[in-house]
C-alpha cells in the first residue's frame, strides 16, 4: 500500500497542471508587441502618422489604432505597414529578421580640391560635382541658383539630403512642400516623388545622394 500511495502522490505532483507538463512562462501578448514596435520604429524614423498611412495606403487613424493595440491587421496590411516603416513583418512582431552582411564599399583615393569642379551638364552652369572619382555609394553636388534635373517631379533609388547654405528654394517630397532657408535641410527617401522649385538668385545648396 505504501508503494502505491507514493506512486500516486508522485503522479499527482508531476501532473499538477493537468497536462503533465510544467506551465510555460508568461510571454508578451503579440498585439502589445506589434503596437509597441510600430510606434517605436515610426518615431525612430521620424515619420508622422500621416506619412506612414500614405505610404501604406491606410488612414492615419488606423495607424494610430495599431500603435494603441486596438487594430487587428490582416497579413496584407501588416506587410504594407512594415514596408512603409522600412521594416519587416517579423521585426514588428518581435523577431530580428534576416541579417545580411553589408558589402564592403570599393576603395577609392580621397579627393582634395581647392574648389569644386563645375559639372558638365548641358544647359546648367551652376552645378559643381564634389564626388571623389571612383566613389560608388554617394554623390555630392553643390548647386548655385540652379536645380539641375530636380526642377521637375522625379524619384529614384536611395536617399537624398539637401542643405541650403544661402538663399532659398522650395522642396516637395511626397506632396509635402516646405520652404528651405539658410541652415534648413531635408533628408528623405528618394523613392518618394520629389522636386525643388523657386530657387533664389543667391541659392547655394549642398545635395548628397546615395545609390542604395
Amino acid at each position: 500500500m505504501r508503494s502505491g500511495d507514493e506512486s500516486g502522490a508522485r503522479t499527482q505532483k508531476a501532473d499538477h497542471t493537468g497536462t503533465g507538463r510544467d506551465t510555460p512562462p508568461d510571454t508578451p501578448d503579440t498585439g502589445d508587441v506589434l503596437a509597441a514596435s510600430v510606434a517605436r520604429v515610426r518615431r525612430a524614423a521620424g515619420l508622422t502618422l500621416s506619412a506612414v498611412a500614405t505610404r501604406a495606403g491606410v488612414s492615419p487613424a488606423y495607424v494610430s489604432q495599431m500603435e494603441s493595440g486596438a487594430a487587428n491587421p490582416t497579413v496584407r496590411t501588416l506587410c504594407q505597414i512594415a514596408d512603409a516603416l522600412g521594416a519587416t513583418p517579423a521585426e514588428l512582431l518581435g523577431g530580428t529578421g534576416p541579417v545580411t552582411p553589408a558589402a564592403a564599399a570599393p576603395g577609392f583615393p580621397p579627393r582634395f580640391a581647392p574648389a569644386p569642379l563645375l559639372a558638365r551638364a548641358e544647359g546648367h552652369h551652376g552645378i559643381w560635382d564634389l564626388t571623389a572619382p571612383g566613389a560608388s555609394r554617394i554623390g555630392a553636388r553643390l548647386l548655385h541658383a540652379d536645380l539641375g534635373d530636380h526642377d521637375h517631379p522625379t524619384a529614384h533609388s536611395g536617399e537624398e539630403f539637401a542643405l541650403v547654405l544661402s538663399g532659398s528654394c522650395r522642396v516637395s517630397v511626397g506632396g509635402v512642400v516646405r520652404l528651405l532657408r539658410p541652415t534648413d535641410s531635408c533628408h528623405f527617401a528618394a523613392t518618394d516623388e520629389h522636386h525643388f522649385t523657386d530657387p533664389s538668385d543667391d541659392l547655394l545648396m549642398l545635395v548628397v545622394l546615395t545609390e542604395e
